[in-house]
């Protein structure tokens, strides 16, 4: 991926749920992990008290500056002032200005996520960054056609509290013909790459079309998980989060107790401004790895090789998770034991759907 795509904020609530990653770590207890940063949505929730230290890792400064935000905030506040600082709901992004320039005043920010930090809430009139990412706008801006193309009847799949009637409801009342054409609109190649991607979408080697994979994703929100707590459903049909039920994990009171702990207590967060396979080089005896959707940007000897390339950097049944989006790596697995299957649970309840997850076990 070229660097154009990193030049500024490309994830702020974040494109991955890391429940799924969360529970793990709540799990097998790691002492060491090694992170893709992202919008520090999916890497934070990784600290936990057996956590020794987070290496939190991104080519770009401006999503370890994210980071570093949240780390502060989340040491410093409560959960209702986090949110409230945030933006989650029942707050909005554009409320508690005030409150927001206060705080940030007082978190001791290093200086170069300060000053970017100060530009960024003067430039935006102190408004939360929660929803400013390329990738955010992105599925705002697909919200924003939704009522006109679906109607109001595409927003009752949010009504239910049980997947029995949603699954009824889409099966016979959501509006498929206009859904469908929708997808055909805008879940393409060329339209991503216009919007957010600018030339760097992933080369896709899966099977199914573009039209296939983003309809089968979707149907699988809006059937095996209930749509109402779907962050990412509700950022695509509604623009916002639009009830507690969607906050994502970082919110809840127990994630957000295990990081708040975890730092108080100790756990170190490193923050790394290199490529993943050049971070990886200075580390050792990781027991968690969390590639996010990385690998799928890979091809060539790097496709082949990135997981050889971790191995001696990694503990003895030390585990590593990656998600392929569109992608899925031809890589040199040896020296590694696939787990996927004992996380199936976890991987059916993600609430994004877009990925192929894959768990890995070093032997």
């Amino acid at each position: 991926m070229t660097q154009k795509y990193f030049q500024a904020l490309n994830y702020t609530l974040g494109n991955e749920d890391t429940t799924l990653e969360y529970e793990m770590v709540k799990k097998l207890q790691p002492k060491e992990v090694f992170a893709v940063t992202g919008a520090g949505s999916r890497s934070l929730p990784l600290l936990q008290k057996s956590v020794v230290s987070l290496n939190c890792v991104d080519v770009s400064i401006n999503q370890l500056y994210l980071t570093e935000l949240r780390e502060k905030t989340i040491l410093k506040l409560s959960l209702d002032q986090y949110k409230m600082f945030w933006g989650f709901y029942p707050y909005r992004d554009n409320e508690n200005k005030d409150m927001r320039r206060d705080i940030f005043s007082d978190l001791g920010l290093s200086l170069g996520a300060a000053d970017y930090f100060n530009t960024f809430f003067e430039d935006q009139d102190w408004i939360s960054p929660l929803y400013q990412g390329k990738w955010e706008k992105t599925f705002i801006l697909f919200s924003k056609m939704v009522p006109n193309v679906l109607g109001p009847k595409a927003q009752g799949i949010f009504e239910h509290f049980d997947r029995v009637s949603q699954t009824k409801y889409y099966q016979t009342q959501f509006p498929m013909n206009r859904w469908k054409f929708l997808l055909t609109i805008l879940g393409n190649k060329s339209m991503f790459n216009a919007l957010l991607y600018k030339g760097d979408f992933i080369q896709k080697n899966i099977p199914e079309t573009h039209f296939q994979f983003y309809f089968n994703a979707f149907e699988r929100l809006m059937t095996v998980n209930l749509a109402r707590e779907s962050f990412f459903l509700n950022l695509c049909f509604k623009g916002a989060i639009g009830s507690e039920d969607a906050n994502t994990i970082e919110t809840k009171e127990r994630c957000f107790k295990d990081m708040k702990e975890s730092l108080e207590s100790g756990s170190k967060v490193n923050y790394l401004n290199k490529d993943i396979l050049s971070a990886v080089k200075s580390l050792k005896n990781l027991d968690f790895v969390s590639l996010s959707d990385v690998p799928s940007y890979f091809t060539g000897d790097l496709e082949k090789n990135f997981l050889q390339d971790f191995l001696p950097s990694i503990a003895k049944g030390g585990i590593v998770v990656i998600r392929y989006y569109l992608r899925i790596c031809e890589a040199d697995e040896s020296g590694y034991e696939d787990v996927t299957v004992e996380y199936t649970d976890l991987i059916r309840q993600e609430k994004v759907q877009m990925y192929k997850i894959k768990v890995l076990k070093k032997i």
